[in-house]
């Protein structure tokens, strides 16, 4: 059961981690000035994108992960009698 509480508690921070750098890429975007613009549905995707291959989603995938199994870990510890 661990286990499974380890691989959703890392998808769900995982899930938050990226709609955050999701976010700031987008607000990011919107702050420059340029003389071309990406408009609709191009830009959502493109915004997508760089922040799925970016180096900082892998590095929030990677904390996720870690900080599920030590919760998980911390729980599983203080609810045994001892």
């Amino acid at each position: 059961m661990r286990p499974v509480k380890v691989i959703l508690l890392g998808m769900f921070f995982s899930f938050i981690g990226f709609v955050i750098s999701l976010f700031v890429s987008i607000i990011r975007g919107r702050v420059s000035v340029e003389t071309s613009h990406a408009t609709g549905l191009s830009a959502v995707v493109a915004g997508i994108l760089e922040a799925l291959f970016n180096p900082i989603t892998l590095l929030v995938i990677v904390v996720a992960f870690v900080a599920a199994t030590c919760l998980t870990r911390k729980s599983k510890r203080s609810s045994t009698p001892g």
